[in-house]
């Protein structure tokens, strides 16, 4: 998928590892390894589709790296933030600690963006501000606030930004089912979503809420307040107004998710059957499920998925010939981390554990770190230079990245997180005292 749809970037806001059952380890080295390497590919994958577009044609339709890194990043979000939510045991933790994951760097990288093209570092094909947010900044941040801006129309405001749409849609599901008690279904889920993708595959989308700019303000207004009100609702103590407050953000998110999406409807399901197949096996591993039940829900969305990837493109529409890059893509995804899993009780480098858990980081500084090397070495004058020259400085690209990103990191990241533990332990001893 290419950059000029805004489509091969990692989701990886809030993909905190959680110890398995009886494990007194804080974090699960494997799964760190997993979004370091992802993290690794998508810098790759857009550093050389813009600075050494030659290799990236020679190689597109062998590989689609972004996918790639895209679709293992859905998987291991899949594996470990129900499983953040059920140790927590509580949905209030668990919103409070989402917030102060995602927000605060998104907030200053986003800010970072805006200044950089306030500076004229931008392309075509890489511009961090959206047309939308710069006609209507208030409803655009309004919508960008709910992290669900890429189904109510109004872009994200750096082009990375679009999986966090689908990261805060699995959030609302997975918080729904948790609180109507069936949160232990994900095969079944996994399955019918990958069915769905087959089955409807020509009939995305099935309405579209966002046409024109009065639309898209209501869209968001409507989207805003619902999540609200959802979110609130099942943070409650009662459980009337808990469950209700699951059925409307549930109702919110399959709305949006079947009906108002940028990207074709196949996708958008395809997304979602990986992320809750990734659950599934996470369940299967706990003994929560049989492997059998697994088995046969990640088969079905495997195939699912090569088969509406291989037979349409971009646009929904279907393609004349199979599109073989996807089928290596999606393999290549699932085999990596089935190989990590398997790894699992040895221990990982400590530079891929640490390259994990700067992924955020890396996946939301490179976008504005690209923008402005684009803008000092315009892509007329670095496509000029030598192959040897532009890999040379695509290793100096990655490294900056990774310094960048370790100081982001630590100044903003961790102290964000110490705070949101702090917050969440203040909610919970308000919550234990408040009368049911």
């Amino acid at each position: 998928m290419s950059l000029t749809t805004q489509a091969p970037a990692p989701a990886i806001a809030g993909s905190e590892a959680a110890p398995a059952a009886g494990s007194a380890k804080p974090r699960l080295g494997w799964l760190d390894a997993l979004r370091g390497f992802a993290a690794l590919a998508i810098v790759v994958q857009h550093f050389v589709q813009l600075v050494m577009p030659e290799v990236f044609a020679r190689t597109a339709d062998k590989l689609d790296l972004g996918s790639y890194g895209v679709f293992l990043f859905f998987l291991v979000s899949g594996y470990i933030v129900p499983a953040s939510l059920e140790r927590k045991g509580s949905v209030r933790g668990f919103w409070v600690s989402r917030l102060f994951r995602i927000y605060p760097l998104c907030v200053v990288v986003v800010g970072a963006g805006v200044i950089a093209w306030k500076l004229g570092a931008y392309t075509g094909a890489l511009q961090p501000v959206s047309w939308f947010s710069q006609e209507h900044p208030a409803i655009a941040a309004l919508g960008n606030a709910t992290m669900l801006h890429d189904f109510l129309g109004v872009g994200g405001t750096l082009f990375v930004m679009w999986t966090l749409s689908y990261e805060m849609i699995f959030y609302l599901l997975v918080a729904s089912l948790f609180v109507v008690g069936v949160h232990r279904r994900s095969a079944e889920i996994s399955t019918v979503f990958a069915v769905v993708a087959v089955a409807a595959v020509g009939a995305f989308p099935l309405v579209t809420l966002s046409h024109q700019v009065a639309d898209i303000r209501r869209a968001v207004v409507v989207a805003a307040v619902v999540m609200a009100v959802g979110v609130f609702g099942m943070m409650s103590r009662r459980k009337v107004l808990a469950l209700a407050g699951a059925v409307l953000t549930a109702a919110l998110a399959l709305g949006l998710l079947s009906a108002n999406g940028r990207m074709p409807g196949w996708f958008s399901m395809t997304i979602l059957a990986t992320m809750f197949a990734g659950t599934a096996i996470y369940r299967a591993e706990q003994g929560q499920i049989s492997r059998v039940k697994c088995a046969v829900a990640a088969a079905v969305t495997m195939a699912a998925i090569l088969y509406v990837g291989g037979r349409y493109g971009e646009t929904g529409q279907r393609t004349p010939e199979f599109q073989w890059q996807w089928l290596t893509t999606m393999l290549a995804a699932w085999a990596t981390f089935a190989l990590a899993m398997s790894l699992r009780r040895f221990r990982m480098p400590r530079v891929l554990t640490w390259l994990g858990s700067v992924s955020y980081s890396v996946y939301l500084v490179h976008a504005v770190l690209l923008c402005v090397l684009l803008k000092v070495i315009s892509p007329t004058e670095v496509t000029s230079l030598s192959l040897g020259t532009r890999t040379v400085l695509g290793i100096g690209f990655c490294a900056l990245v990774l310094a960048a990103s370790q100081v982001t990191f630590r100044l903003i990241e961790k102290p964000a997180q110490r705070l949101g533990h702090r917050v969440t332990k203040a909610v919970e001893r308000i919550g234990a005292k408040a009368p049911r």
